[in-house]
């Protein structure tokens, strides 16, 4: 049996998409959907709802009959070893769990550590916990949260998997997302898969952490699809969002948020051969109308392009490239930008039931504020 294929068996199929583990030295393409979880799920009881709306990944307890409720609902779990990377690390704790609930078909993978860079545990103390979970014999693989994208250059290789949360909504501009969504992904192993942590709860509940803060809010559906969509043109492999608890749980304050989010994820689940696409380089050219706006917040573009290849489609995103383009501000611009080669055909734009303005080499399109734009499948090359 090759390497990729028992890394394929160790992660579990069922419960991941796109994952490629540097540490092995191949890309293991499961059959699974593209990973799209929910922190803070609370009761077993709630993973039917979870799952019904899209999710595929949770965080949740090692705890076999969590475990069990988990596979019962198509649902993979991030799962704490039962001690975090630190000081405090029980090693012996953790061998227990390992040995205990590591083949269940359930656990995705285990967490190593939320925010080391927060709490100031070390990248040393966050790689002998890792290694203790290997040892166990882990055939899983191991996550950690980073809170900064400038700590990938520190943490971003130890874990299988790095994850990076940023909840900007209403405290810090949009724009402070994807900037730290692009630096842990320049950081982190090419081939290690990075997820982005997305802001779906209301600062107002949690005012202890955010002293002196005002007008505290939830994110607005427009600013979780323009942050899911980001993710996406920052190279993420993956998505979750932060918390089920908040919006469902206890007296289910946020029923506007919930719909919100549920409209968001069905949406990346319609267009799963998108988010899979592979990031290929051209050399863009682009321009901004009112050039006083043409950066926002954290003096990148305004508006960020990819250029994606779909290589396997689907019905509504047939295989070809696209260009993403995502508007990170809360103003208007007109956007140009040169396609990546010259076609005499229509440029449409996906989804929308329009052709971009072109003229065979520019397209120029308006934004609305933190809008999404699809164009493709662009056109073949025209002849010479």
């Amino acid at each position: 049996m090759n390497g990729c294929l028992r890394l394929g068996q160790a992660l579990g199929l069922s419960a991941v998409a796109l994952l490629a583990l540097g540490s092995a030295g191949c890309r293991v393409l499961p059959e699974a959907d593209y990973p799209v979880g929910i922190y803070s799920v609370g009761s077993e009881t709630n993973l039917a709802d979870i799952a019904g709306a899209g999710f595929n990944l949770v965080t949740g307890p090692a705890r076999r009959g969590f475990l069990d409720a988990a596979k019962a609902n198509g649902i993979g779990v991030l799962a704490s070893p039962g001690s975090h990377a630190g000081k405090g690390f029980d090693a012996a704790k953790v061998r227990a769990t390992v040995t205990k609930h590591d083949r269940h078909p359930a656990l995705w993978s285990w967490y190593l550590i939320d925010e080391p860079d927060m709490q100031r545990v070390s990248p040393e103390l966050v790689t002998e916990a890792h290694q203790v979970v290997k040892r166990a014999g882990a055939r899983k693989p191991t996550s950690l949260v980073l809170y900064r994208g400038d700590e990938a250059q520190w943490y971003g290789n130890i874990a299988d998997i790095t994850m990076v949360d940023r909840y900007p909504v209403p405290w810090l501009p949009l724009a402070n997302f994807s900037q730290h969504i692009h630096k842990t992904r320049l950081a982190t192993d090419a081939k290690r898969p990075v997820i982005a942590v997305i802001q779906s709860f209301d600062w107002t509940a949690h005012k202890n952490v955010l002293p002196g803060e005002e007008n505290l809010r939830p994110p607005t559906k427009h600013e979780l699809r323009s942050m899911t969509y980001s993710a996406l043109a920052r190279g993420a492999n993956g998505i979750f969002y932060y918390s089920y608890a908040d919006m469902r749980l206890k007296e289910r304050k946020y029923p506007e948020l919930w719909a919100a989010l549920k409209r968001v994820v069905a949406e990346v689940r319609s267009r799963e051969a998108l988010f899979e696409a592979e990031h290929v380089w051209w050399p863009k050219a682009h321009h901004f109308e009112d050039q006083d706006t043409r950066f926002n917040a954290a003096l990148e573009a305004s508006v960020q392009s990819v250029l994606l290849r779909v290589k396997q489609g689907s019905k509504l995103i047939p295989p070809g490239h696209y260009i993403l383009a995502v508007n990170s501000t809360p103003q208007f611009h007109t956007y140009r930008f040169r396609l990546p080669w010259e076609t005499a055909d229509k440029v449409p734009v996906t989804f929308e039931g329009r052709a971009a303005i072109t003229d065979g080499s520019w397209v120029v399109d308006r934004f609305e504020p933190f809008a999404v734009h699809i164009y493709g499948p662009l056109p073949s090359a025209s002849n010479p």
